[in-house]
């Protein structure tokens, strides 16, 4: 078994198999592979995606849809997935005029700061409003945006602040792909409280030399929906069950599958897990552990499982 494991560790550094066997429990858990070079084909693939789309310029883009209920003057809730060239989604929304307003993490809001200074200049700060994602006030602060104009613009899969411990009561966990994820259903609850409209944009993968798609993958008027509960409930599943097909033909272009683990917990069914393809080794500190990628605990050698 040692021996299959550093045959499976070559061109690994001792942290990118670290990372590795988070990753692997996350594609166990919700793709259903339990293959190891399967695992670690689309672990490189994934990786390798992530840089090429953090370095393209993301002025490039076509919408191919009908924009009449997406207008510029209509404030309304506008969300995404960390999916394909993500960060084409709100450069397309702010060149073409529109106002956002984004809650982010405070550790990364310089950072987001730096990205919108760089893609509008000096005019970024007309145009997009960044709120602290943990602000107790979020709710009233988003209100007051929107009567000024600013459209609310977020991710739905998680990111720092999701991962975070005080966000945790927020997360309710919903069927995803061969599992279950958590998922921020407070926005939602938001959306409704607030009446205004939702869509999600999703940016497609291009074809070769092609510019990149927008396009919509659903759109609601929360008045359809009178109960919040109900709203919050059904509509959460509705937007992931479209957002797995999308998923499914391009697997290595979802970023969160490195960091699933921190932010949406992934789980399914215990009866689909062996012993032999839910345990993995790898190093930290100089000490050798064991990783239980069905719990994502860990336990040092040798150890009695």
């Amino acid at each position: 078994m040692q021996f299959i494991w550093k045959a499976a560790m070559q061109g690994y550094t001792e942290k990118d198999w670290r990372d590795f066997v988070f990753f692997s429990a996350n594609v166990q858990h919700l793709l259903g592979i339990h293959q190891l070079d399967i695992q670690q084909n689309l672990h490189r693939a994934t990786i390798n995606f992530s840089r090429r789309q953090a370095e393209t310029d993301a002025i490039k883009f076509q919408f191919n849809d009908e924009t009449y209920w997406l207008s510029p003057e209509r404030a309304q809730f506008i969300l995404s997935f960390h999916f394909g060239y993500y960060r084409a989604v709100p450069a397309f929304l702010v060149q073409r005029g529109y106002k956002l307003c984004i809650p982010v993490a405070k550790e990364v809001m310089s950072q987001q700061s730096q990205h919108y200074a760089a893609l509008l200049g000096d005019r970024w700060q007309k145009q997009v409003v960044f709120l602290e994602a943990e602000d107790p006030y979020l709710f009233f602060k988003l209100r007051q945006q929107m009567d000024l104009g600013y459209h609310i613009f977020c991710y739905l899969d998680g990111g720092v602040s999701a991962a975070k411990e005080a966000q945790r009561s927020k997360l309710k966990k919903i069927p995803f792909l061969n599992g279950q994820i958590s998922v921020q259903y407070g926005l939602l609850d938001m959306v409704h409280l607030l009446g205004k409209k939702l869509t999600v944009l999703i940016a497609e993968m291009p074809l070769e030399n092609e510019n990149i798609t927008i396009r919509t993958l659903d759109h609601c008027d929360v008045n359809w929906y009178p109960n919040r509960n109900h709203f919050t409930e059904y509509y959460s599943r509705i937007i992931y069950e479209d957002f797995e097909e999308v998923l499914l033909e391009y697997p290595e272009a979802w970023e969160p599958w490195l960091y699933l683990h921190k932010t949406m917990s992934p789980s399914s069914d215990e009866a689909t897990w062996s012993v032999t393809n839910r345990i993995i080794s790898f190093s930290m500190k100089e000490k050798q552990l064991l990783f239980d990628k069905f719990t994502y605990l860990s336990y040092p050698l040798p150890v009695t499982i």
